[in-house]
C-alpha cells in the first residue's frame, strides 16, 4: 500500500477522545481506521439511497420468483407416492 503524507489542523478535543477510544497506537493508524469507516459508511448510504430510487422488488430482472410448477410430475419413472403426497401438499400452501 502506498502511503501519502498529509498536514491539517483539526479539533484537539476530538482528537485526543479519537485517540483515547481507538486505541491507536499512531495518528496514521487513527487517520487509517477513521477513513475506512468514513468509506464504508459512505458506500452504504450511497447503496441506501439507490435502493429508495430503484427497489430490487421493482426490478423484473432482479426479483426472484417461484417457477411455474407443471401440472403433472416430468417424470418418466414411477413416482413414489410419498413424493406424490408432498408434491400435493406442497401445490395446495402456494
Amino acid at each position: 500500500m502506498s502511503r501519502v503524507r498529509i498536514s491539517t489542523t483539526v479539533d484537539s478535543r476530538l482528537l485526543a477522545t479519537a485517540r483515547d477510544k481507538s486505541g491507536a497506537a499512531t495518528d496514521a493508524e487513527l487517520m487509517d481506521r477513521a477513513l475506512t469507516l468514513l468509506t464504508r459508511h459512505l458506500e452504504e448510504e450511497h447503496e441506501r439511497e439507490v435502493l429508495e430510487r430503484l427497489p430490487y422488488h421493482l426490478d423484473a430482472e432482479l426479483v426472484m420468483q417461484q417457477a411455474p410448477l407443471p401440472d403433472a410430475l416430468p417424470y418418466d419413472g414411477t413416482v413414489p407416492a410419498d413424493v406424490q403426497r408432498l408434491v400435493k401438499r406442497r401445490r395446495r400452501t402456494q
